[in-house]
């Protein structure tokens, strides 16, 4: 149970519920996880899933944390599209452990949800986002180099100087929420 990983141990009783429903059509098992630390602990979270499309829409609509947790992990999906979707409505909660979820589609290829994160950054999570930056630093300048390199092969055309680039504002939000002082 991989996805197990991906989540603090408090939500291992409602995740493991959520699953079953998840696996339901499933084309295989989620795939190459990246590390991050939150609050001190080791996630593991699945760079891509490949969940049925309907399954993950129904799942997103339970109630409370499972459906929360279903978004989080639709934000791994292998298809564009669902995961612009599942991280608009993750942009609306407020749980510190979503973060690693939405912070991870910054460093993506897919410019409409970078800009969808880039703009929401400034009002969202403020504290959980600066302590989970701050507690991974290397990890945010990997997500930066991502930035620059699909800037580079994808949108230089489009955006002829870096700065004028969604991704480029994006990090620079990124850093900048980094930055804060702890309170």
């Amino acid at each position: 149970m991989a996805e197990a990983d991906a989540f603090p141990a408090a939500l291992a009783y409602t995740l493991a519920g959520l699953l079953p429903a998840l696996a339901q059509g499933q084309l295989h098992a989620p795939s190459a996880p990246f590390d991050v630390h939150q609050d001190g602990r080791l996630l593991r979270i699945p760079a891509r899933t490949y969940y049925d499309r309907g399954q993950l829409l129904n799942c997103t609509r339970l109630a409370g944390d499972a459906g929360v947790l279903a978004l989080c992990l639709g934000t791994r999906h292998h298809d564009g599209h669902l995961r612009e979707a599942c991280a608009r409505q993750l942009l609306q909660q407020e749980r510190a452990w979503t973060v690693p979820f939405v912070v991870h589609l910054c460093g993506e290829y897919v410019l409409e949800i970078v800009a969808v994160i880039g703009a929401a950054l400034p009002a969202w999570n403020t504290e959980a986002l600066a302590r989970y930056l701050r507690e991974n630093p290397a990890y945010l300048d990997t997500l930066e180099r991502r930035s620059i390199s699909y800037w580079s092969c994808y949108y230089r055309g489009q955006y002829p100087v870096w700065d004028g680039y969604p991704g480029r504002r994006t990090m620079a939000a990124l850093r900048t929420l980094q930055g804060l002082t702890p309170r």
